[in-house]
């Protein structure tokens, strides 16, 4: 049966046949892993967009992407923030925060809208084309960059953060105490975003979705 609802996002145009279903996935999954291998962030967040649109073209996310990266006038997280998280408004989705649009990297760009990680990666995305050095940091409940050497968190529109702000941000994320464990400011590379993306999006969608099929494929395959 297909799915009416906007948020079910399963890939609707692969051949209904049990077996083609399956091995189209597995391709999918694959060719993720090979751009997780190759680094390419922005191509394998893309990749995991079309599991949910598969008409999805690289080519108009990329450009959007340059397009932001070309309105920023400066090399400090300043000049990332006053384009992304001030003039287009850009920020977590504090009212529908366990939609799982907010992991995709398309409708982030379309909604202005996400969670910690998927505006971290346009954030970094962005902040790369731009020429500035971009990292990803894995907080527990929480995920942030480094632009340009500063910690920033693009889920509150690109604030600068310290330790402080940080340890606050894993309570609010995780309960307890604020706590801060200097080794989880250590930057993650593209492997453990996307999986992390990928747990985001298990935990978003009922175990019995469809969705589960293509998200334990991908996962496999960056187990491989």
């Amino acid at each position: 049966m297909r799915c009416h609802d906007d948020r079910c996002g399963y890939i609707e145009d692969l051949p209904h046949s049990g077996d083609r279903v399956t091995n189209a996935i597995s391709h999918r999954a694959a060719r993720l892993a090979d751009l997780v291998l190759d680094d390419r962030l922005d191509l394998a967040a893309i990749e995991i967009s079309r599991f949910a649109r598969p008409d999805l073209e690289d080519d108009l996310i990329l450009a959007r992407l340059d397009a932001l990266a070309a309105e920023v006038a400066g090399d400090t997280h300043l000049a990332l923030r006053r384009i992304i998280g001030i003039r287009h408004g850009i920020g977590g989705n504090v009212d529908d925060y366990d939609n799982p649009d907010n992991s995709y990297l398309d409708r982030v760009l379309e909604t202005r809208r996400g969670i910690p990680i998927s505006l971290s990666i346009l954030w970094m995305e962005v902040g790369r084309r731009a020429g500035l050095e971009m990292q990803g940091v894995g907080l527990p409940g929480h995920f942030v960059v480094y632009a340009a050497g500063q910690l920033v968190d693009p889920f509150h529109y690109g604030e600068a953060i310290g330790f402080d702000e940080a340890a606050a941000l894993i309570a609010n994320a995780i309960g307890g105490d604020p706590r801060l464990d200097r080794r989880w400011l250590e930057p993650v590379g593209t492997a453990e975003i996307i999986r992390r993306v990928l747990r985001n999006l298990e935990n978003a969608y009922a175990p019995e979705a469809p969705q589960s099929e293509w998200i334990s494929a991908c996962q496999a395959a960056l187990r491989a």
